[in-house]
């Protein structure tokens, strides 16, 4: 019997994709990486279904590349050594919702659309990133370290457990869901310490993998009421350094949920709906713009808002009188009403993704520094930028603190024609080199993603071995994603 036919008879024969046109989109994403080639999609819709694919896959000796949408930005997730593609997006089961404990419980093909749909019709609201597509898996995005623009939940994952099976077929459960009684009788907050009843967590271990380890099929996250008032304030700055001290002042100060830099580039790209509209925006906005999201729950919301609100009034008063407090921005109405808004969803599915409508395609380099050392890395990325003939002025950039502002993720964004072959090949050779500048710079690469992956590897050897080797042991035969990561 063939692969397919024995796939077949695990999940059923309208489960498995063999025709080309129905398989194409499976072996190409929307980054520069170049399509791979696949023998088929499987599509289990069971935990034990999936297991009994990797099962399979370890006796026959196939490659497995987990997928969780339809939609992926990184290149991690293209079969670059063949195999079957294994689409877990059927999986897609909102297990539970546990209101008094705050955590729900995802089968991972949820996607943020549906995640978000079903909490707001219960009062709730997720943790969420900045815009994410809405047919990403919820899931997903936490394992590939999206860090949430939520400022009070940046020390703790909001991916507390999860279920892998791991690359031989064996299933697991991290943290102390683990224990033997989780799901049959208890209460669903039973499952949420990561560490679990002892002193290892096994989900570092699944953080950035892209799926060369094991694949996840459900996870336990944190939910948080949904506010019931909210405002943004906007800091407009010509230079990044001048934003420096005021986002550490009021991130130790605790007067925002919501806590970001962008530069005209992607604010624009935000809040325009044409190319048109965009480059309207990114003439008149600032440079840069630290912008604040101040919210209230049910309790008092009135009084915690003017409370904050003038709270930050008197410290930029106080300690920054060289910059403004804006409480609204230049040629967008309720621009303070309308962004917080945005800021608890996805992006909606019937418009461009914002990162798509400048030139409809984008490539991200993402990494981990802290707000003192940031001001260091735009003028690198620029250096190379010009190199190689990139407009310094078409970068976008987004800074993310994280864990109250003692650290930051940065990301620069590069935009182009996804149709132009040549300015792809020009994208993907500047992100590298990029990435090799900012890293002799002390930038620390936490995804590193195909392209760049060999230039992280070799600066830590140690590391890739340490890697290799539980791979080996996670993953003996080697089925699951082979050529990512350094393995």
């Amino acid at each position: 019997m063939s692969v397919t036919e024995r796939l077949a008879e695990i999940v059923g024969q309208d489960r498995v994709l063999t025709s080309p046109e129905k398989i194409a989109h499976y072996g190409r994403d929307k980054s520069t990486e170049a399509p791979g080639q696949l023998i088929c999609v499987v599509r289990p819709r069971t935990v034990s279904q999936t297991q009994k694919v990797i099962e399979l896959a370890n006796d026959l000796k196939f490659s497995v590349v987990p997928q969780t949408s339809l939609v992926h930005f990184h290149g991690g997730a293209v079969p670059k050594e063949g195999g079957v593609v294994l689409d877990l997006g059927g999986m897609d089961r909102i297990q539970e919702i546990v209101e008094g404990s705050m955590v729900a419980h995802l089968q991972v093909g949820v996607t943020w659309e549906k995640f978000c749909k079903e909490l707001e019709a219960k009062g709730y609201t997720p943790i969420i990133p900045l815009l994410p597509h809405a047919s990403r898996s919820v899931i997903m995005d936490y394992l590939e370290r999206e860090h949430p623009v939520m400022q009070n939940h940046e020390v703790a994952e909001p991916l507390l457990s999860m279920q892998v099976v791991w690359g031989n077929g064996e299933l697991f459960v991290t943290g102390s869901a683990s224990v033997a009684h989780f799901r049959h009788g208890s209460c669903l907050a039973d499952g949420v310490l990561p560490t679990g009843p002892g002193p290892m967590s096994y989900d570092t271990f699944l953080y950035g993998s892209q799926g060369t380890l094991g694949v996840v099929t459900w996870g336990v996250v944190e939910i948080e009421d949904k506010p019931t008032m909210s405002k943004a304030f906007f800091i407009p700055a010509t230079s990044l350094d001048q934003l420096v001290e005021p986002t550490y002042q009021i991130l130790r100060a605790g007067i925002c949920s919501e806590c970001m830099i962008l530069n005209d580039v992607n604010l624009a790209a935000i809040l325009a709906n044409s190319p048109e509209q965009l480059q309207h925006l990114k003439a008149i906005l600032p440079s840069w713009t630290l912008v604040l999201v101040q919210r209230a729950l049910r309790r008092r919301p009135e009084e915690k808002m003017a409370y904050q609100a003038n709270a930050l009034r008197q410290m930029m008063s106080a300690s920054f009188r060289n910059l403004d407090l804006w409480e609204t921005l230049p040629g967008l109405a309720a621009a303070e009403k309308v962004l917080p808004e945005m800021l608890r969803k996805p992006w909606p599915k019937d418009k461009t993704y914002w990162k798509h409508v400048f030139r409809g395609g984008c490539e991200d380099l993402q990494f981990m520094t802290t707000l003192e050392r940031m001001v260091l890395y735009p003028s690198e990325v620029e250096t190379v930028a010009a190199e190689y003939q990139y407009a310094t002025g078409d970068i976008g950039v987004y800074i993310q603190p994280v864990q109250d502002g003692h650290a930051c993720q940065m990301q620069f964004s590069f935009f182009y024609d996804p149709e132009d072959t040549t300015e792809k090949a020009v994208i993907r050779e500047l992100r590298r080199q990029a990435t090799s500048a900012v890293m002799a710079r002390g930038a620390y690469i936490t995804r590193p993603y195909p392209v760049i992956a060999d230039l992280v590897y070799q600066k830590y050897g140690e590391y890739a071995s340490l890697l290799k080797r539980f791979k080996k042991h996670f993953d003996p035969n080697g089925i699951l994603n082979p050529g990512n990561l350094c393995l």
